[in-house]
């Protein structure tokens, strides 16, 4: 318990010293981990929903195929080819389902890490002045 409470004020004090790859180690293990390090909620609550809703599906699709496997091999010959293009539909449906979950996964991942490296972006934009003059452009940038 003690472990738990230690790591949930990390996860949400970790704002102000954002590292990257934590970010994106968080968000590779835990669906939005990374992001709700970051402190960025919302986009949390969506990968949250996208990758359960991804998840279930396809515990669902994988169900339905062990069922029409089961069927088709107890089915007599004429309903054979019906339960095996069932079968092939919801593997076929199941893969692609697993394929989604891995790329919404690299997908949080990413943003987790360059959110981490732009939480500090609005303190670092007042330093930053584009200026036009004349026909000359000038960029400043304040340490």
């Amino acid at each position: 318990m003690r472990k738990l409470s230690i790591i949930a004020l990390f996860l949400c004090f970790g704002i102000a010293f954002a590292n990257p790859n934590k970010a994106m180690l968080y968000s590779a293990l835990v669906p939005g981990g990374g992001q709700v390090y970051n402190g960025a909620y919302l986009k949390a609550g969506a990968v949250v929903g996208v990758q359960s809703f991804l998840i279930a599906n396809t515990i669902i699709q994988d169900n339905k195929a062990r069922d029409a496997k089961r069927l088709m091999k107890d089915a007599d010959p004429a309903m054979e080819g019906f339960y095996k293009a069932e079968y092939e539909t919801h593997k076929e449906a199941r893969n692609s389902n697993i394929w989604w979950i891995g790329v919404t996964t690299v997908l949080s991942m990413i943003d987790a890490y360059v959110d981490a490296h732009l939480v500090d972006f609005e303190e670092r934009k007042e330093g930053l002045r584009l200026r036009f003059e004349d026909d000359m452009l000038t960029l400043r940038y304040k340490f």
